[in-house]
């Protein structure tokens, strides 16, 4: 051994300290791009160039969707609010907004309290809802998928809350038969159903204003006329601006069958109820959007035929597909 002399142990040494590095490293060419597949109907997704949506990123961030582990006592997880059979929301949590189609939101919660992208909303979800320490999440399952999709071992809430946007821009629904039939399946939906599609999008029931394109939302605050007492509330508690008092942002459609109970409060327990609303029961407010039909009158003043062909054509936005995509569901184990 001495004949080597420590020139070789010095060699050794670093060798033996660049395998360690490399271990600790993965080739960023490892990381395989996703095709998300954006139905032509829908408006162009726009990933930003430091967030590319990779199988391993999706993957990690699938994982932490349903991992307690985010959660600083271990307590919740995304999912225990977001259930994918109700359209990932939960019926008992106060007012969740479904996860579904978000990479087209630039403004999240009712009130659109935070704004930007996935991204800026992921890391409110890691850093400010959940106060996540990262020291929980330094487990070596986790290192390995944070390594698989970063590259690196070394865990942030940066890192954690961007593979989250990179699985919530997986969670697309646009396969409900209201879809096929707008794609030429004449029988994907029944006469009662088209009789209520015609109230939806006629300048009667107005409806179409609000819940617009395919993603059934214009991503707007608006006043739909539910209390005459509005100051201060909805998004003017964000902008401090009156003229935005009683203003909450315009939930999707898409599975809104099974995203009850319904507005920024949870008031209403039933399609039924929400289409009686809009019938008869909006009330006048300094704010309330000019959209809003007959406000005098109270609404649309459908009759009961109109008011059961309205609510059938909103269950025809069921995607059936996306509600049990297994991929879109917890980690197999």
């Amino acid at each position: 051994m001495s004949a080597r002399g420590p020139g070789w142990v010095a060699l050794l040494a670093a060798a033996l300290s660049l395998t360690a590095a490399c271990a600790q490293e993965a080739p960023s060419n490892a990381r395989e791009l996703i095709d998300l597949r954006v139905p032509r109907s829908f408006p162009r997704m726009i990933v930003p160039e430091d967030n590319p949506t990779t199988r391993q990123g999706v993957a990690l961030g699938r994982q932490l969707y349903y991992d307690r582990r985010l959660d600083p006592r271990g307590a919740r997880a995304c999912a225990d609010c977001h259930l994918q059979n109700r359209g990932f929301t939960n019926p008992m949590v106060r007012g969740v907004i479904p996860h579904v189609n978000l990479a087209w939101s630039y403004y999240f919660l009712w009130d659109g309290h935070f704004e930007g992208g996935l991204e800026e909303a992921m890391r409110m979800e890691v850093e400010v809802f959940f106060g996540t320490d990262v020291n929980r999440l330094r487990e070596p399952d986790l290192e390995e998928m944070f390594l698989a999709a970063f590259g690196t071992r070394e865990i942030t809430t940066r890192r954690a809350a961007y593979a989250l946007a990179q699985f919530q821009r997986t969670m697309i629904s646009h396969d409900s038969r209201f879809d096929r039939y707008v794609d030429g399946d004449a029988s994907a939906i029944n006469e009662s159903e088209r009789r209520g599609m015609q109230i939806f999008y006629s300048e009667r029931g107005e409806c179409f204003h609000c819940h617009a394109t395919r993603l059934f939302t214009d991503n707007r605050f608006h006043n739909i006329g539910l209390d005459r007492q509005v100051a201060g509330t909805g998004r003017g508690a964000v902008t401090h601006d009156p003229q935005d008092d009683g203003l909450f942002k315009t939930p999707t459609l898409r599975n809104v069958e099974r995203t009850g109970p319904y507005m920024h409060d949870d008031r209403f327990a039933t399609l039924e109820q929400v289409v009686d609303f809009y019938s008869e029961g909006l009330v006048y407010s300094d704010t309330i959007d000019s959209l809003m039909p007959n406000v005098s009158g109270g609404g649309m003043r459908l009759a009961p035929q109109e008011r059961a062909d309205l609510v059938a054509f909103l269950r025809t936005l069921t995607d059936e597909t996306f509600l049990n995509n297994p991929d879109l569901g917890p980690p197999r184990r």
